[in-house]
Order: C-alpha cells, then structure tokens, then sequence
C-alpha cells in the first residue's frame, strides 16, 4: 500500500503544481481530503469520481493527536493499494500525520505544494533575505510542557492555521514570552486569493482582532530590531557578544575574565537570596536576570577563547538533567523526594566510573562556598565516609568542649582557633538535625537587624540622643520592648 500526501499550497488555484493535480488524477486511487474547506476544492478534484474529507473527525475529536490518529488508521483500512491525502500547505510543515504513517510501515510519498508560510510573507510585504521561521501555530500555543518551540525574535516569523480565537489566544500567550505586547503582527487571511484580507495590529490585540478565522489564516510576525529587548535567550546573547566585541564593545566587559567576575557571581547570588528572603517578586526577576548575565559573560568570554560556548552550558545542564531524572525521562519509580536524592547520587558516582578515584572522601567541596554551609558539607562527607559520633549527643558533648576551650582561651591566635572549632561542630550539629546553618545564621542577623531597627525607633520616640549614652538596664528594656513590637508585627504563621 502506497500513501501520497499532497500538498495543495495556500488556497489559489493557479499555485498548485502539475505533479500535485497528476497525482489526485491516479487511476485507481482512492482520494482523501483533510478537509472540504479549501478554496476551490471542487475544481481541484474535477473528474474524480468518489472522494472523501475529513471533517467529521474535526468535528468529533476531543484533540488534534485523536484526529490524526484516526485519519492515520482510516487511511490505511481504506482498502486501496494506492491512497492520496490532500492537505493544505506544502505537506510537510505541521503534517504530524507523516510521522504516524511511517511508525504504521507504510509507503509514504510527499508530493509537495508551496508552504503556506510564503504565501503569507508574500502578502504581509515581509522581507526575509536571512531566512524565516515557520511553524503550526498550535505547536507554538499554549505554555508549561506544551511549549515546545520559541521563536528567534531576530528572524521574521509565520504562525500558520491560526483557525479560531482560541488558537489566536494561545498563540499570543506564547509569542508575549519573546516578544513585547506593542509588538506589531500581521494576520493574513486567503494570501494569493481573492479575498485577501491583511490586518495588523499589535500583539495585544491579536485575538481580538477583526478577522474571519479559518485554516488558511496566518500570523506573520517581524523581527526586533537588533538589540533590542525581547524574552528570549537569543536576545540575551546577541547583547553580551555585542558588549564583549573587541573595538566596539564595552570597554568594562571587555577588560573581565573569569576571574575578575568572581565576586560579582557571588554578590549576584546572595542578592537573589536576599530577594527571595525578602518575598520582593520583581526583585527576584530582576536578580534573577543579573546571575544570568554572569552566566552570559562567562560563556561568552569562553567562547572567545575557543574553551566552551553557551550551547555547551545549555546542552550539558540538558543531558544531566535528563540523565539524572529517570523517574522523570525514564522508567524508574520513586517513592518521594528522599529516593531522587539517593538516586542522584547513584547516578554521580556512575558517572565518575571511568574517573580516577578522589584522593579524599572530602574532595570536591568547594573552597569557595560559605564557610558555614562548607562546614556542613565537610560533616556531611565525612558522616558518609563513616567518620562520625554514633548518637547526636556525642556531637553534643563535642560543642560543650569546645565552648569550654573557647572560653578558656587566652591569646587572640587560640580565641580564633577555639572559635572556629565551636563553628564548625555548630555547622556539623545542624546539620545532623537537618538544618542549614548558613541560613539559620541568616534568619538571626535578619532577627537581630530588625529588632535593632524598632530599638533605634524606640530611642528616636523617646528622645535619646545616642545608644552610647544610656545606661545597660535602660537597653535592656528598650530591647525587650522593640523585641515585643516586631513579634506583634510579625506574628508566626500558623
């Protein structure tokens, strides 16, 4: 059995192809069409006897995958040795139905029609000397897990079968992910056909604009101008190359270096922290969007230097998730969150196999992490390796002796020395109770920093020049007060 799809092109008659019009003419095939809402369908089909159209199943089908699903099964249970199915466009873009046919093992044959993305660049006027991007509208629709594809904002771009408002509204939900609201796009409904109708209007207003909806209506969307802002990693990257393009560029991006931009990642960082700490959403975007450029620069100043690009970055961090995931990408079963760490980890050895074995179990712990939270990870790696009290109260007696040393201490050398031991069995404390000391730390100065805050109020209410000049049992009293303030301020959540 022999399966030809046909594309008809954009509606005009007078575009369809000799070799697309001789093969709906085959003697002995049986001629199906996706659907009977083409322009000109009858003149299309003159002199075939018996033909059939696939509406119904629109009209039916809860989705598109059942639609296709069921054409894909009444075309090859037609009967025929030689099956033609004519649809819209160049029978190629957005015919799902082509890989179905070929998962089924049946002979497939594209005869194609001129897609229908020309048609509609012809009548918006679009220059496209680079290059366009066409894609089926439904595909780009939606979000979540059904936005499969974003667009390149640099590169015009035709939306094709935007056939209702719905799918117009789904389409502007993806497109505002890339491209700003005011944003101009054109719809074209009939390109090449007598009843042309072009409207354009701006982005916000696209499912809402004064047009018939129909299969053969499309969305012709112009490119940004270089440079300019748009939702959209593309974007990100054409603006750090321009910033770091040697004669032109920025003269601060191109002095840095990975090492001169370490502790702008860690202050980007911990701003991020601090926004998220703080609930302050639009700071957390725009935080959010500084790490990023760190990101950006850094891939950026590799990629000059011939040791790795941000397609690197983007395809590696892929492959691991996808690897390390299985539960998700896979078949493996998990049972909660504990079971993906410990398969996370069965995963990262695997992936070391073939590495020489670390010198130490405390290998790989970053000298540059805080050294609270390196403390923990010190603990927790050792603990794994079997170093370790058997019972937290011996990690509680290890804290009393330290703070008796500390407290016997005398020179500032052994203070520091005592000191830092009390920290890290504090570190290693919190972390056996499943604690985070760094942010623990960081919930106290937040504590302490705004109860000092209502104890400078309180003082300014009360007329005190200065903290200095006040005596203890007047502090204290101050403090309990601005402690009781910010507690009724703040109550705990329930």
């Amino acid at each position: 059995m022999r399966v030809s799809v046909v594309g008809l092109g954009p509606g005009p008659l007078d575009w369809i192809t000799p070799a697309a019009s001789a093969r709906l003419q085959l003697p002995g095939a049986r001629i199906f069409v996706r659907t009977s809402h083409f322009p000109g369908l009858a003149d299309v089909l003159a002199g075939v006897a018996d033909w059939q159209s696939f509406d119904d199943v629109y009209e039916a089908a809860g989705s598109l995958d059942a639609v296709n699903a069921t054409i894909t099964d009444r075309l090859l249970t037609s009967g025929a040795d030689e099956v033609v199915l004519a649809v819209p466009g160049d029978g190629v873009l957005g015919e799902a139905i082509l890989g179905r046919l070929i998962e089924a093992g049946a002979s497939l044959e594209v005869v194609p029609g001129v897609p229908l993305g020309a048609g509609a660049l012809a009548a918006a006027r679009m220059a496209a000397s680079d290059g366009a991007q066409l894609v089926e509208a439904t595909s780009l629709g939606g979000s979540g897990i059904d936005l499969l594809i974003e667009l390149n904002p640099r590169w015009p771009a035709v939306a094709t079968g935007v056939y209702s408002p719905r799918v117009a509204g789904d389409l502007k939900l993806a497109l505002q992910r890339v491209y700003p609201l005011e944003h101009s796009v054109c719809v074209v409904r009939h390109p090449g056909l007598v009843d042309t109708h072009v409207a354009h209007v701006s982005l916000a207003e696209l499912d809402r604009a004064s047009v018939e909806w129909d299969h053969l209506t499309h969305v012709v969307v112009a490119p940004l101008p270089p440079y300019a802002p748009a939702g959209s990693s593309h974007a990100l990257r054409a603006i750090v190359a321009r910033l770091r393009a040697p004669e032109i560029g920025c003269p601060w991006d191109l002095e840095q270096t990975h090492r001169s931009l370490i502790p702008y990642a860690i202050e980007e960082a911990y701003e991020v922290v601090d926004a998220i700490e703080s609930e302050d959403v639009a700071g957390l975007s725009d935080e959010l969007g500084d790490l990023l450029l760190q990101v950006a620069l850094h891939a950026e100043i590799a990629d000059q230097q011939n040791e790795f690009e941000w397609n690197d970055v983007v395809r590696g961090l892929c492959e691991k998730l996808v690897r390390r995931h299985p539960h998700v990408f896979g078949s493996v079963s998990v049972s909660g969150a504990a079971d993906v760490v410990r398969n996370w980890d069965q995963l990262k050895a695997a992936e070391r196999v073939d590495q020489p074995p670390p010198a130490s179990a405390l290998d790989g712990v970053a000298a540059s992490l805080p050294q609270l939270r390196r403390a923990a990870e010190l603990a927790r790696r050792a603990t794994k390796a079997g170093f370790d009290w058997p019972s937290r109260s011996g990690t509680l007696d290890k804290v009393r002796e330290e703070l008796a040393e500390l407290l016997s201490a005398s020179s500032v050398s052994e203070k520091r020395e005592e000191l830092g031991d009390l920290l890290y069995i504090l570190a290693k404390l919190a972390s056996q109770d499943g604690i985070d000391a760094e942010e623990a730390l960081r919930a106290a100065n937040h504590k302490f920093s705004t109860r000092f805050a209502a104890l400078e109020h309180i003082a300014r209410e009360r007329g005190w020049l200065s903290l200095r000049e006040r005596p203890l049992s007047d502090l204290e009293a101050a403090w309990t007060e601005a402690k009781r303030r910010v507690a009724a301020a703040h109550p705990p959540a329930l």
